[in-house]
């Protein structure tokens, strides 16, 4: 069976840790594109601002990789349902699937796939990553210092939606989807229909506490595959092994032994422990 996965921040953050590892100090040398739209055309200036300026740096914000460029100048690129980014050795031949191709001053290839073309491709010459219009709509980063009780228990009182779409909400918390949602809540041992002002603040502590662990276990496991991820060096995750609740519809709680339930919240499922989460 085929899943329809979006590549949802500890994903991005895996590409974005192998990236950096990979990619800094060297220099764009050429530009191939597929002449292909995605999310939206690939501006006519991309390969112009791109052209000979040097990789300084590979940074994450919500589910965008950013790769900075000096002089002032930044990469964005959004994986959409199934975009990957593959930094490797060999010819500049293109795949099927293959809409962008950066060949690098040591010999390398920064490549952009993308099947089903939901994903995005920009560059920006701008002074600050801030500056870039797809990101300044983002809220706040759920590994970030600033992402606490103190800053999400008034936000969270004051909203009468189920929590589970607030917490999808980019516009409040940048990163989130629909596995890591649904397994946060799961640990917190709150239904994703609850009502936002419905949470006590003990609740909101747990749930703080639940997002960040189930993100960093994801981080460490390079990320949850089930059909199309990969990292940057062609390896899959392997957090999807150790998913308590998402997609185990009929299978036993592995914490009070209910059986976990399934339901549509607006175009999405939502995984849950009946016994768990009440």
């Amino acid at each position: 069976m085929v899943f329809n996965f979006m590549p949802e921040m500890p994903e991005v953050e895996t590409i974005a840790r192998k990236l950096r590892r990979s990619l800094v100090g060297k220099s764009v040398r050429r530009i191939q594109l597929s002449g292909l739209s995605l999310r939206r055309p690939v501006a006519a200036s991309f390969a112009e601002i791109l052209s000979g300026r040097r990789i300084s740096g590979i940074r994450r914000r919500g589910k965008y990789l950013v790769i900075e460029l000096e002089p002032r100048a930044y990469l964005l690129i959004h994986l959409g349902m199934s975009g990957r980014v593959f930094h490797r050795r060999g010819t500049d031949e293109f795949s099927r699937h293959t809409h962008a191709l950066l060949g690098l001053s040591d010999g390398s290839v920064l490549e952009y796939r993308d099947p089903r073309r939901f994903g995005l491709l920009a560059a920006y010459e701008v002074l600050r990553m801030g500056e870039i219009p797809d990101l300044q709509s983002l809220g706040k980063d759920p590994l970030s210092a600033g992402f606490n009780a103190e800053w999400l228990w008034p936000l969270i009182s004051r909203s009468r939606c189920e929590i589970k779409s607030f917490l999808l909400d980019q516009r409040r918390i940048a990163g989130l989807g629909n596995i890591y949602v649904c397994e946060a809540l799961f640990r917190a041992k709150i239904s994703p229909a609850r009502r936002c002002h419905s949470l006590s603040r003990e609740e909101v502590e747990s749930l703080v506490r639940s997002v960040r662990e189930v993100l960093r276990t994801a981080i460490r496991n390079q990320g949850t595959t089930f059909s199309d991820f990969m990292a940057s060096d062609g390896e899959p995750g392997s957090n999807q092994r150790y998913l308590r609740v998402f997609q185990r519809e009929g299978r036993n709680c592995r914490r009070c032994g209910a059986e976990i339930g399934r339901l549509r919240q607006g175009n999405r499922s939502s995984y849950f422990c009946p016994g768990c989460q009440k």
